[in-house]
């Protein structure tokens, strides 16, 4: 991709977005910014991504100015029970707990996703909630889901998703909770979506937590890979800020690779299966590693709010030139394909391949969009050429076998089964499985063997 902006044009850039955005761009990310300016520009009718960015830093931006370059430099990469662990725990153990300390007192119940993206997460908490119905039954629960991207909370308000948002394969819950739309796609059902207010919501600015009034009011908030993105002094003081909101015994989500940062001193962090938690608790009190809980192990069996008017900012049709290193070409494919754009994931898949032929995640990357695409023949071609440049890829007899098992070519489907079994042997079972965003191998062998006991 040709420069488009000077290294010091680009620093002073970076500094303006994390002072209004709180994003972060370091020099490892330049490309990346670069790509999004470029972008924006063709989108917003400015003659180039220098034009852009003139518009852009040219006076204090308004809310409406900071939303529109949000659509271009967030990534909303997510999906239905993403690190499903977390969502076991909250189940399983935290919800519960909250009932039983409150049974007597307020039924009340506050849950905030912040950094929601195109709505995933949020709807799987209510999911989760939905099949605690019982036990929550006469309490006030509310769902916010925040987030600064509007073309994300539109696309959340909607609640229509295709199967890439369905990449957790570990329950039976896109056939209860969502009906199929005309055109192949997947909406939430109207109970569900009515569980959840979205919300604009800046980590940048000062804010309590959105549609809550006063502090101490938040049971739980998941903000998991969203830190990661923020500048250090920017995360320092949200973490300050979730710690204000929540609850005295409130507990905070963060993503595995952002649980050992220093700003969670003030929180003490309990360790579950599979998962580092971070608990308000009351100053005076000193956690040591004996009062930490270490639950048993946690198996789930198979498993909103008032529609807002949508901002009324455009969502023009993005007319991405594609950038020519491999690496950002994969990161643009991902994001379309996240967003459901997939014809336009597949023209960037291929442009990926065309400059590395021999990268077998990108081979298994085509076959995924492929797959959800029903060309099952052509996502079958793009998993063996995966499988022959690495042998080894798990997830590509994964889903070679399934997508046997649906043509009805049991024996071919058994005997990919059984190499991902024997390669699964090799993994400890909370090891992540390469290319799977997170899952683990004990989980993995637990999905297979029970997928592959419907073609014996």
């Amino acid at each position: 991709m040709k420069r488009l902006f000077l290294d010091e044009e680009l620093e002073n850039l970076s500094e303006y977005i994390a002072q209004h955005l709180g994003l972060s761009f370091p020099r490892s990310k330049w490309r990346s910014l670069e790509q999004a300016f470029s972008t924006a520009a063709k989108d917003l009718g400015y003659q180039d991504a220098q034009e852009c960015a003139a518009w852009f830093t040219a006076t204090m931006p308004s809310q409406e100015i900071i939303e529109s370059m949000a659509c271009y430099l967030t990534i909303g990469e997510t999906y239905f029970f993403r690190e499903p662990r977390c969502f076991d725990v909250l189940e399983r153990q935290i919800i519960p707990e909250i009932v039983r300390k409150r049974s007597e007192n307020s039924r009340t119940l506050r849950i905030w996703s912040t950094g929601c993206a195109t709505g995933e997460e949020a709807y799987s908490i209510a999911i989760v909630l939905h099949r605690m119905r019982e036990i929550l039954r006469g309490w006030d629960v509310s769902i916010v889901a925040s987030d600064i991207n509007p073309h994300a909370l539109r696309k959340a308000r909607e609640g229509i998703y295709t199967n890439w948002s369905f990449r957790n394969p570990s329950d039976n819950f896109k056939d209860i909770y969502f009906r199929k739309t005309e055109c192949g796609q997947f909406e939430v059902l109207p109970h569900i979506k009515k569980m959840v207010t979205f919300s604009r919501g800046n980590l940048a600015e000062e804010w309590s937590a959105p549609l809550f009034t006063g502090a101490n009011t938040v049971d739980v908030i998941f903000c998991r890979n969203v830190l990661m993105y923020l500048n250090p002094q920017l995360a320092g003081k949200v973490v300050e800020r979730f710690y204000g909101c929540l609850q005295e015994g409130g507990w905070l989500f963060v993503s595995p690779c952002e649980v050992s940062n220093p700003f969670f001193s003030r929180f003490a962090s309990f360790s579950f299966p599979d998962a580092i938690l971070h608990r308000k608790v009351c100053t005076e009190k000193t956690v040591t590693p004996e009062s930490q809980v270490f639950y048993p192990s946690i198996h789930i069996a198979d498993r909103g709010a008032p529609q807002n008017t949508p901002l009324p900012l455009p969502t023009p049709e993005r007319r991405e030139e594609p950038p020519a290193n491999q690496e950002d070409l994969a990161m643009l494919c991902r994001t379309f394909a996240n967003e459901g754009r997939l014809p336009e994931a597949l023209i960037v898949s291929d442009q990926a391949l065309a400059a590395d032929k021999l990268c077998a995640g990108l081979h298994y990357l085509r076959a995924v969009i492929l797959q959800e695409q029903g060309l099952s023949d052509e996502a079958t071609t793009s998993l063996k050429k995966a499988l022959y440049l690495e042998p080894d890829m798990v997830l590509a007899y994964f889903t070679l076998a399934t997508l046997e098992q649906r043509k009805g070519k049991l024996s071919e489907s058994r005997r990919h089964f059984a190499s991902a079994l024997s390669l699964l042997d090799r993994y400890h079972p909370d090891d992540e499985i390469p290319e799977s965003d997170g899952m683990l191998a004990g989980r993995l062998t637990e999905i297979i063997r029970t997928t592959k006991g419907r073609s014996e």
